[in-house]
Formats: C-alpha cells, sequence, structure tokens
C-alpha cells in the first residue's frame, strides 16, 4: 500500500559524542543504519522522504544508495536535534498531511511497524500517532499538518517530544515493541552486532 499524503522525515545529522563514531555510518545487515532507515521508510511508499544530513553530510549521502531522497542539510546541526526537525519540516511537500519522524538508531523498527503506525494514524488524521513501549511515547511518530508549523519552530536539543507532552488529548500512543531499541550507547552497539540478541 502507498501513502502519497505521507512525508517521512529521517535525521541523520547528528555527531553521536555519546557513542563515539557517527551511528548513521554503524554497518547494520549488508549496509548501514541510515540506509537501513531508508529502506524502511521506502518500503511504505510515502509521498517523500527527507533526510537532514549534518555532521559527516558528505559520507552519510554516500552511504544510501538506489533508494529516491530529499536530502537537506542543517547547517545548524550543533545545536541539537530539535533543529534538524526544524530544519527538515521546513521542506515537506506541500501536498502532504502528515510528517513521520523516523531514527535511524532504532534499527529494530520493520515494515510492519511503520505500517501499523500508519494505518492508525489515517483513520484518523487529525491526531498525533507515536509508538510506546512500557508506558513511554516515542519516535517513530506521526504529525498531522496543524502540527507542521510546531516542528518548524523547533530548536536545540528541544525535540519533537515536547510537543507530544504539550498536547496529549491530540495523541494516539500504539505499542511498537521494537522501537524500544536503539543505539546510544557502545552497549547498546554490542546489541546490534550479536546476532544472538
Amino acid at each position: 500500500m502507498s501513502h502519497p499524503q505521507l512525508s517521512i522525515l529521517i535525521p541523520a545529522a547528528g555527531a553521536s559524542k555519546r557513542l563515539g563514531q557517527a551511528k548513521q555510518l554503524v554497518r547494520y545487515k549488508t549496509g548501514t543504519l541510515i540506509q537501513n532507515a531508508v529502506n524502511t521508510a521506502f518500503s511504505i511508499a510515502p509521498r517523500e522522504i527527507i533526510v537532514v544530513t549534518g555532521a559527516n553530510a558528505n559520507t552519510v549521502k554516500d552511504a544510501v544508495q538506489h533508494t529516491p531522497v530529499r536530502w537537506v542539510h542543517n547547517p545548524r546541526w550543533s545545536n541539537g536535534i530539535g533543529s534538524t526537525i526544524a530544519t527538515g519540516a521546513a521542506h515537506i511537500d506541500p501536498e502532504s498531511i502528515g510528517l513521520m519522524i523516523l531514527l535511524c538508531d532504532q534499527w529494530r523498527v520493520q515494515t510492519s511497524d511503520l505500517r501499523l503506525l500508519t494505518e492508525t494514524w489515517l483513520a484518523q488524521p487529525e491526531r498525533i500517532v507515536c509508538a510506546q513501549v512500557k508506558g513511554q511515547n516515542m519516535p517513530p511518530v506521526i504529525f498531522p499538518a496543524a502540527f507542521f508549523i510546531h516542528l518548524q519552530a523547533l530548536g536545540g536539543d528541544r525535540g519533537a517530544r515536547s510537543i507530544l507532552n504539550e498536547n496529549p488529548g491530540t495523541l494516539t500512543a500504539v505499542p511498537v515493541k521494537n522501537a524500544g531499541f536503539d543505539l546510544d550507547t557502545k552497549t547498546h552497539l554490542d546489541q546490534l552486532t550479536n546476532p544472538g540478541l
């Protein structure tokens, strides 16, 4: 099923200081985490995939192959993920009525997870739909068009979570177990690279 009214934004601008290496370029399966995220996004046939670069911009671009992507560079990437989301949100196709934020370090998120979130959102497209793990709301998250202006106003390290917290009455949370795995530390990297986990 295609989703021509949905854009997907993948922030890929950070330097991953806590991990000690660019998480976007960590090897996973037959490619990298950024390639995996783009492939997963592409698998639900959205209107567009926006990848926002910052640190290691050229290397991140070179790591993505054979998939149509709209590249946007955030010159203020060091200000934090809020700045990166705002930069990407400013480039949404005007025909889109929803924007999904998908993080490349949520390496276990699959096509079926994105479809579940998208179908939930399509049933009530005026609501925010996010993943939930053990009672905690998190990406992937879909924002309807009414919130695009709020996304564009984000800055610094204040990410989109603040919008979720400020709009509980407009939020639908969907259990997505795979969203609970991310990559921030060396321990997380060991989990990703160990095929037994």
